[in-house]
């Protein structure tokens, strides 16, 4: 196994201090990649700087990459639905500093790590959590979200009160603060905020950027 060097673990604590201030973790699953480095520009000119590009598309690797040229530093770009370690591997190659999965797997998460990124693996229950956290993800994607609820989170705090939560899944994108008032970090907003239309993308992104900068935390 490789060893994870100073600098890989400094890029994953700014990646997720990233994460934090920003709040907001904006999900890219689209099945027309031709806009995609239009569509980060708008984001990030609305004040969304933190994206993922979601790996179920055979244009995905490719597009994260046009959008890392793109953007550079203006923005801290990642891969979801990663399912595989040589997802992360690519995914890595292509410019991205974290790795989102749907699910909670100890040799996906492990990979990431070892490859300098932040993980954040999907987990719905106790178990999935706590496997996620022994395996070493940084943060921990609450999903799917929205059919659990707030009051799921809360509860979920009890027994994990110091994990990073980012819940994502059917969240709207003008209703945040029930999120963070439960105790979640950051929010995952994909199909509720992405349009094709950029006027409107611009519009429900300044939205959640706005409620991501005002939105208070227990």
């Amino acid at each position: 196994m490789s060893v994870v060097t100073q600098t890989q673990t400094q890029t994953q604590t700014q990646t997720e201090d990233a994460v934090r201030k920003a709040r907001a973790v904006v999900v890219l699953r689209l099945r027309d990649h031709r806009n995609t480095v239009r569509m980060g520009e708008t984001l990030v000119d609305a004040g969304l700087t933190i994206m993922e590009v979601t790996l179920d598309h055979p244009d995905s690797i490719a597009a994260l990459q046009r959008l890392h040229e793109a953007l550079g530093e203006r923005a801290v770009l990642g891969a979801g639905t990663v399912r595989t370690s040589d997802q992360v591997a690519a995914a890595a190659a292509a410019g991205a500093r974290f790795c989102v999965s749907p699910h909670t797997d100890p040799a996906v998460i492990e990979a990431t790590v070892q490859a300098g990124l932040v993980a954040i693996p999907g987990a719905c229950t106790a178990t999935d959590v706590a496997t996620a956290v022994d395996s070493g993800a940084q943060l921990v994607k609450l999903f799917p979200a929205a059919p659990l609820g707030p009051d799921y989170l809360r509860a979920l705090r009890g027994p994990f009160r110091d994990v990073p939560f980012v819940p994502t899944g059917g969240i709207r994108h003008d209703q945040l603060q029930p999120w963070y008032d439960a105790g979640a970090v950051a929010v995952g907003l994909g199909s509720d905020l992405i349009s094709e239309d950029l006027t409107e993308l611009h519009r429900r992104a300044t939205v959640t950027a706005t409620q991501a900068g005002t939105g208070q935390q227990p």
